[in-house]
């Protein structure tokens, strides 16, 4: 890589930073008969997660805008629960590892920028981010991924995404930035897959070889 500036890594934070996907559950399950839908079991969850966030939806007959409706509500209830969430473990280390070697961290998220810096600061990581861009929309990403890398002046080649969502390998190859596709979160491999990401790591620790990886090719 020519110069001395590492590359960018986005993350996103649900599923991918931080372990909210079974309290994220939970707190559907006890919304779901208020809007009409029904709840489901751990077991069927391992199910889902082969599915690409659209069909999901489609599974759970949800549309776009009820679940634009209850993902806000699943927010403000997570809110009060987000002392209960743990970092995906071995994330941490990953995080203060390619902190460490110099390369420039962000957070892309659709929860809300509360509940990120909640989290972050309780794992003393608040200082490894240089900006959390928050409370993006169910399939906004490829705009603010657009407009992160306008505010930083960084070309769409020296940047990742990092995300546990086919949506988030989507909006990464629509801006034309590498996915690193992450298979412990909302979507597992066989999904993650389906979109062609750059990357696709089952453990925390795989990161830190990526992103040195990427750093040398371009």
């Amino acid at each position: 890589m020519s110069g001395s500036a590492k590359p960018l890594l986005i993350f996103d934070f649900d599923g991918t930073l931080a372990n909210t996907i079974e309290t994220g559950i939970g707190i559907y399950n006890e919304l779901a008969a208020g809007y009409g839908l029904r709840s489901v079991s751990l077991s069927e969850v391992r199910e889902l997660r082969k599915l690409n966030t659209r069909a999901l939806l489609d599974e759970l007959n949800i549309s776009r805008l009820l679940a634009v409706k209850l993902g806000a509500h699943i927010r403000k209830v997570l809110h009060d629960r987000m002392d209960q969430v743990e970092m995906i473990k071995g994330m941490r280390d990953a995080i203060r590892e390619l902190y460490t070697e110099g390369f420039r961290l962000g957070v892309l998220s659709s929860n809300s920028a509360d509940n990120v810096r909640m989290v972050l600061k309780r794992f003393d990581l608040l200082d490894c981010f240089s900006f959390i861009e928050a409370g993006v929309s169910l399939f906004g990403k490829p705009h603010r991924i657009a407009n992160v890398l306008k505010k930083t002046g960084i070309d769409a080649s020296l940047a990742m995404y990092v995300g546990d969502e086919t949506r988030d390998m989507e909006a990464a190859r629509k801006t034309h930035v590498s996915g690193v596709a992450v298979c412990w979160g909302a979507n597992g491999r066989e999904a993650m897959e389906t979109e062609g990401p750059d990357f696709c790591i089952d453990d925390p620790s795989e990161l830190i070889r990526c992103a040195r990886q990427f750093a040398a090719d371009v």
